[in-house]
């Protein structure tokens, strides 16, 4: 593996917090620089005006840079939800060059906007014989335009020069080759609970072959909350944090065994659960669609990342109703710590910096 001798970082603009992850060589191996997180004001977020929601993230930027010591300007960032499309598509053999300069005709039958509105990308995953010929498995992505001018003008008011602009799914790939514990041709789904959405990238080996965004994630759960204890959103997260969970039938969780105090703890998980459900049907059904389409293929792992992921029992849940092993992704598994951070912090950080330790790798061209 050829490592950059400059440094590198990361920054994951999410819908609720901000990110960053600097990296630098270490040998053959990454060390890990600095870290941050920092939440977004959501009041902010909530206001109808495009100016002020951007002054609340480039403010949530310039917080995290600050308390994460770092200094360098150039940045590798990322999209994901609806600004950005994805396809796996079949396309008559030619050369890269060739598919390079036909891209924007080949792309129109696949894209449901004019050509004219978004930013095409491409990645040739293979050849394939279909009906006697020859084609080309390529994986197509489109982002919106004006998406990814307000991305730019975000990075530009924050005073950080973009480097690379990834998609999520494709930052959690990275993050994953270089933490896995060996290698194999596993059939695994990454699936990244976030505050807004849901980001399943389902890899066969080292290659993606099936991503998708879903709208069902943590501020679904803490809605749920607010509801049921009149609160505000803040208030409501900062209970899910403390004590939520999924009640689990083996437990033997039931009122007789709690306190009146933890009642409160059966309330959240009785009002989370449908949510819960929710989800887990959008993870089947992208399960099955992906199961469909790559001949007889199983997902046979799930490693699940993201604030979200922390809500306790959610790992159980999901290993329960899909009857395939949940296991927690291991973000800095294969990343040496700095000697100055503290463990605990750094576990603590570690369930959402999946895509920010994707990001930084993808500046050395990973």
């Amino acid at each position: 593996m050829s490592l950059f001798s400059k440094t590198i970082v990361g920054l994951d603009i999410g819908s609720s917090s901000v990110k960053i992850v600097q990296l630098k060589p270490a040998g053959n191996q990454w060390q890990l620089a600095a870290v941050g997180m920092v939440e977004i004001s959501r009041e902010s977020l909530e206001v109808k005006n495009q100016d002020a929601q951007r002054s609340a993230v480039v403010e949530a930027i310039k917080r995290v840079y600050k308390e994460s010591g770092i200094s360098a300007k150039n940045v590798v960032t990322s999209l994901s939800g609806d600004s950005v499309i994805i396809r796996y598509v079949k396309l008559p053999f030619m050369t890269a060059e060739e598919l390079r300069g036909a891209i924007s005709k080949e792309a129109e039958q696949y894209i449901p906007l004019n050509i004219d509105q978004v930013v095409l990308d491409f990645q040739i995953l293979g050849e394939t014989q279909e009906d006697g010929q020859k084609k080309l498995d390529v994986l197509l992505v489109a982002a919106k335009v004006d998406v990814v001018d307000q991305h730019l003008l975000t990075l530009k008011s924050a005073g950080l020069t973009p480097v690379v602009i990834d998609v999520d799914a494709f930052a959690l790939q990275n993050a994953y080759e270089i933490n896995r514990v060996e290698p194999g041709e596993e059939t695994v789904a990454l699936v990244n609970m976030g505050a807004s959405l849901t980001t399943i990238n389902i890899l066969e080996g080292n290659n993606t072959r099936f991503t998708r965004d879903i709208p069902v994630a943590g501020n679904d759960f803490t809605k749920e909350i607010q509801k049921e204890f009149n609160l505000k959103f803040s208030e409501a997260e900062e209970l899910k944090r403390s004590h939520g969970a999924i009640s689990m039938e083996e437990d033997d969780f039931s009122l007789s065994t709690v306190s009146q105090k933890d009642d409160r703890v059966l309330r959240m998980s009785d009002v989370m659960t449908p949510v819960l459900n929710k989800l887990l049907g959008e993870i089947r059904r992208s399960f099955d669609y992906y199961e469909t389409q790559a001949r007889k293929k199983t997902v046979e792992r799930v490693i699940l990342l993201g604030g979200s992921a922390r809500l306790k029992n959610v790992n159980r849940f999901l290993a329960n109703k899909l009857g395939v092993p949940v296991e927690y992704f291991a973000a800095f598994r294969n990343v040496e710590p700095p000697k100055a951070v503290d463990s605990e912090q750094l576990a603590e950080k570690e369930f959402h910096m999946g895509v920010c330790v994707g990001l930084a790798l993808r500046q050395a061209g990973l």
